[in-house]
């Protein structure tokens, strides 16, 4: 163990996941955002960095359930403008469609594996812990460190993460299982959680310690 006058001031940290105390939670994975039908795609946006996250996702998702570990999905979405809040006025290509609840766009992804008998919390503000059960279902599941894959990086990634660690939850990001629209943010977003509040962690990493659960 280093002693203080060895330690950088803003050393990374490195948590192990706990055995019968971790879980995965995967932020909006929905086909508004994978889907090259979607709604962000269809109004032009560049889905392919949020695209990226389909395969990782689904690795984790396929290791998790083999060591028993409880899969959490989130899903962003509103009725319209009056319950959206200001994020409409910053994305005014929604004021018209995308992410409404109880489309197919609202729906989790075909290709990243969730099931029905999974945990779901559904959102409508950037953190999954805001005026939601999220917090409420983990600690059912007595989670100590959580995993966390998922669309945006620096945006919802970033958010719940954030208030993970508010809340005393030891978060850790799979950096190649998130993504964004804007992939020049990504990076930065990526070492502010692991300088600030949360452990970042590459794919096979986190594969791998999952399997030594």
């Amino acid at each position: 163990m280093k002693t203080l006058s060895e330690r950088k001031p803003f050393e990374k940290t490195k948590w192990e996941l706990v055995p019968g105390a971790t879980a995965l939670v995967v932020i909006d994975p929905q086909n508004d955002f994978l889907d090259p039908d979607g709604w962000y795609a269809q109004s032009g946006v560049d889905i392919s960095h949020m695209r990226r996250t389909i395969e990782p996702t689904k690795n984790l998702v396929e290791e998790a359930r083999l060591r028993d570990v409880p899969i959490v999905w989130t899903r962003h979405g509103f009725h319209d403008e009056r319950d959206a809040g200001v994020f409409l006025r910053l994305r005014p290509f929604l004021k018209e469609g995308g992410l409404r609840i109880n489309s197919w766009g609202y729906e989790i992804h075909d290709e990243v594996g969730a099931r029905p008998d999974d945990w779901y919390v559904e959102k409508n503000r950037l953190s999954a812990f805001y005026n939601t059960n999220l917090e409420l279902i983990l600690r059912s599941l007595s989670a100590e460190t959580v995993l966390f894959a998922g669309v945006l990086t620096n945006q919802c990634v970033a958010a719940t993460s954030k208030d993970a660690n508010f809340r005393d939850f030891k978060p850790i990001v799979v950096e190649e299982a998130t993504g964004t629209t804007l992939p020049h943010l990504h990076d930065p977003a990526i070492e502010m959680i692991s300088v600030g509040w949360g452990e970042v962690r590459g794919l096979e990493a986190a594969l791998s310690e999952l399997q030594a659960l």
